[in-house]
């Protein structure tokens, strides 16, 4: 795309003019005339050397059209007015300088290996031409030593195989083998964890001659396998390599699982403890799990087999010469056996070792846990058995086989005698079934029964008796009272 007419004809009325940019550098605010060349003085191997040089314009204003810097180490770093970086100064030309205008811009000498000089040329075009040679001295910087032995720029620093955990820490030397002061170059952070650097360089400013500073690496490996950063001192590189090696597994005594349950029943509750083999050779965590499966067929568990928690799994702790291990309540932890018959599986996991121990609850007969008496009930009165007069029977219980077939009320009078027509039997083997494939409390259950009472004194219902039959036997309740 063509320059506007405009642009054109500032630029060619600027060639024509006398010259009138030139050419300073300025530090701590002071601007020095540049003659025909400048020197960068000594600039130590690995380091780098700025110099901040400004355009000034005399006359009206005028735009900079050329700007480059052609020698071994030498570039243009930065053109702070307007603030444009390394190559983008170049790419933004032409660049206009104001009337009685400045221009500042950064030139960088960065000292390479294996030379004593350097020079370059910097070409300036911005109405007049400036030219200026730029000369550096390149001398001995800081060597870089690990143990006795000097390393090469770009030489890999290895640390071997270190356990995840674990640290390596390698000594560097950055050592002043000159007659002459010199800097500490940066030493940016190293990025990941694996690796980091501390120690008196990263503070220093400067090592005087013949000294050093120390400057120790350090390997901490987060993860197995490879691992790798870069250390960078000044315009330096070293590769950091080293190998993360998995923890070997902590070895600790056999457990044993002490089982404390009075009666291997249903609704119980038991208490287990952990006790090790011998003391402890380290710290560490366990767990122990806890697993139901019913004896009844069927039936694919009952969720109230748990630890005192609501859980099925308890952690457990393993102090460094301890014998017995901790749970969170203390040494020991508790369990529910539930309502439902079959075989409890203890599971205690401790690094490599597991055991194991089971308890067994038997089918049992229907368990009571409260039979109750209600007089004078209300009841719908749509319903065909309802009275005016209505007591009623609420016993709740457990049936750990979900076998309940048959239910049997009597009702006795104020002298013990049986009240017509006597044992009553109720065909409950379906309603049970039905009741228990839709419950989620194990054998648990509670059966409510209401009854119509005739005569003319329904006072004389005192006391009722109920027998409950599953597939272990026969249960009776003792005389309820109403």
């Amino acid at each position: 795309m063509s320059k506007p007419i405009g642009l054109f004809w500032l630029l060619a009325a600027a060639a024509c003019a006398p010259a009138q940019v030139t050419l300073s550098t300025v530090l701590n605010g002071v601007a020095t005339p540049v003659g025909e060349a400048y020197d960068f003085g000594s600039v130590p191997v690995g380091s780098a050397a700025d110099v901040v040089f400004r355009l000034t314009n005399t006359g009206a204003q005028i735009y900079l059209t050329n700007l480059s810097v052609a020698g071994p180490g030498f570039s243009v770093a930065c053109s702070l007015s307007p603030d444009l970086c390394g190559s983008a100064a170049l790419q933004q030309l032409p660049i206009l300088i104001g009337s009685g205008g400045t221009l500042d811009f950064t030139v960088q000498f960065q000292a390479p290996e294996g030379a004593e000089s350097s020079n370059a040329n910097m070409t300036i075009s911005a109405g007049n031409t400036i030219t200026t040679i730029l000369l550096a001295e390149i001398v001995p910087g800081l060597s870089v030593l690990l143990g006795n032995q000097a390393l090469a720029a770009g030489q890999t620093v290895g640390f071997g195989s270190v356990q995840i955990g674990s640290s390596q820490t390698l000594q560097l030397v950055l050592a002043n083998q000159t007659n002459a002061l010199l800097a500490v170059p940066a030493i940016p952070p190293l990025t990941g964890t694996d690796f980091s650097v501390a120690g008196g360089a990263l503070s220093a400013t400067s090592v005087p001659a013949n000294s050093s500073v120390q400057l120790e690496v350090i390997f901490t490996p987060s993860a197995a396998g490879p691992r790798q950063a870069t250390l960078t001192i000044g315009l330096l590189t070293y590769p950091l390599q080293g190998t993360g090696l998995a923890a070997p597994p902590l070895v600790f005594p056999n457990p044993s699982i002490q089982l404390n349950l009075a009666t291997p029943a249903s609704a119980q509750q038991g208490s287990l403890a952990v006790n090790l083999a011998s003391a402890a050779k380290a710290s560490g965590t366990g767990t122990l799990t806890l697993a139901f499966q019913p004896a009844a067929a069927g039936v694919s568990d009952d969720p109230t087999v748990t630890f005192a928690d609501g859980t099925r799994s308890a952690l457990f702790t393993v102090s460094l010469g301890a014998s017995a291990v901790q749970f969170a309540g203390g040494p020991t932890v508790s369990f529910g056996t539930g309502t439902t018959a079959g075989t409890l599986t203890f599971t205690a996991t401790l690094g490599s070792n597991t055991v194991q121990t089971t308890v067994t609850i038997p089918a049992a007969v229907i368990g009571i846990d409260a039979a109750v008496a209600a007089r004078d009930v209300d009841c719908d009165v749509a319903l065909l058995y309802c009275t005016s007069v209505n007591v009623e029977l609420q016993i709740n219980g457990w049936d750990n086989t979900r076998t309940t077939s048959q239910i049997v009320f009597t009702f006795y009078d104020a002298s013990g005698g049986q009240i017509s027509p006597g044992a009553i039997p109720v065909d409950a083997a379906s309603a049970f079934q039905q009741y228990f494939a839709g419950s989620d409390l194990g054998g648990v259950f509670g059966v409510s029964a209401l009854f119509p009472v005739n005569g003319s004194d329904p006072l004389q219902v005192t006391s009722a008796e109920v027998q409950l039959t599953n597939s272990a036997g026969t249960v009776e309740t003792a005389k309820i009272i109403f």
